[in-house]
């Protein structure tokens, strides 16, 4: 990690993983802007508040923010109780909204890394079911798109696959034009106050499987560094990648039979 002094968007501040993620940089000694919907104590030189299902809520921000950044790191996201709407508009579009946004902004050199989940698992196979999703660049759209899809599909997941699929495509162009890196990071279960949350939504017998499988849920802790790590000088070669950080849950889901030793 540079010992030189950064400046550091974190959107999703206010609570979990995202304060977190704000309160690492802070305490390194890096200029913090937190963006949350809600007012918070999160450490921070600066907070912003935020709609992120309101595009233009979100273009204003950007315009009081100004250019001069190096990280924006997108945590911001709601989970599968919430409308089926909000979730596509903050998990997926309103990161689109704020990469973009972002991209002039950002000093060449810099990073955008945003949240996924390994909820997305499969996003591979459903490239072109999100193809719709994928067009769709305001809240409309993407209300008239979800309005049309299998309402048992689980929409967390399918805002997630969307943001893994919009981040590794604009990877390569943000590179080629702004020297910006585009990665996510995709947690399994994390003990944050949303986790009743996903036990819900998800099935609290699943995620208890996931915590049967590697022996404990995530902390912030454990996912923290890995956002600090990608958005750093150090990861200056890796692009347009998902990486997971579930304890190994999914290792055996995709490779076949774990080895047993």
């Amino acid at each position: 990690m540079t010992s030189e002094k950064r400046k550091v968007v974190v959107v999703g501040a206010g609570s979990g993983i995202g304060a977190a993620t704000a309160a690492h940089f802070h305490e390194q000694g890096d200029f913090v802007l937190a963006v949350d919907l809600h007012p918070n104590d999160t450490p921070a030189a600066r907070h912003e508040q935020c709609d992120l299902r309101d595009a233009a809520a979100i273009a204003a921000l950007l315009d009081r923010i100004g250019p001069g950044w190096d990280l924006l790191s997108y945590v911001a996201g709601v989970p599968g109780t919430a409308p089926a709407a909000d979730v596509l508009k903050v998990n997926y579009l309103g990161m689109r909204l704020m990469a973009a946004g972002m991209l002039p902004l950002l000093r060449r050199d810099g990073a955008i890394v945003t949240v996924a989940s390994v909820a997305a698992l499969g996003w591979q196979q459903r490239v072109d079911d999100l193809a719709g999703l994928l067009d769709a660049t305001d809240g409309a759209a993407v209300e008239h798109w979800q309005a049309q899809q299998d309402p048992d599909y689980p929409v967390y997941s399918t805002s997630k696959q969307a943001a893994i699929v919009f981040a590794k495509r604009l990877a390569p162009a943000a590179w080629q034009k702004y020297g910006i890196r585009v990665n996510t990071v995709s947690p399994g279960p994390v003990e944050t106050p949303i986790l009743p949350d996903f036990e819900e939504s998800m099935g609290k017998d699943v995620l208890d499987t996931v915590k049967a499988a590697v022996g404990r849920h995530a902390t912030v802790d454990d996912i923290v560094p890995v956002i600090a790590f990608l958005g750093s000088p150090q990861a200056r070669w890796i692009n347009g990648q998902d990486i997971h950080v579930d304890g190994g849950f999914v290792a055996p889901l995709v490779a076949g039979t774990p080895i047993q030793l």
